[in-house]
């Protein structure tokens, strides 16, 4: 399980400085075919999937979310640690069965 002390408020947004960058991992690798799949099924908002990059865009409410095969996770416009740690444990529910061991 991960705790707000996993997560980093890398940077501020170019958007908006006001918001930031949350980046974190979350420890284990994704099956990226399956994160795509879970993703073009939910019809998630602005989703771009790569299986050969290995990596996933897409929106979350206000939130950018980027995850990548090896498990890293960012999340673009969170407004403090509590805020990305809500984002990223939504967006871990919603891959949970992509996840690998």
């Amino acid at each position: 399980m991960r705790t707000k002390g996993d997560i980093v408020l890398a940077r501020p947004c170019i958007e908006d400085p006001n918001l930031f960058i949350a980046e974190s991992n979350f420890g284990l690798d994704l099956d990226m075919e399956m994160v795509c799949r879970i993703l073009d099924e939910l019809d998630v908002p602005e989703r771009r999937c790569s299986i050969r990059l290995g990596v996933a865009r897409f929106r979350l409410d206000d939130w950018q979310v980027m995850i990548y095969r090896k498990g890293r996770i960012d999340v673009r416009r969170v407004t403090d640690v509590d805020d990305a740690a809500d984002a990223i444990g939504r967006v871990e529910s919603i891959v949970s069965l992509a996840f690998q061991n």
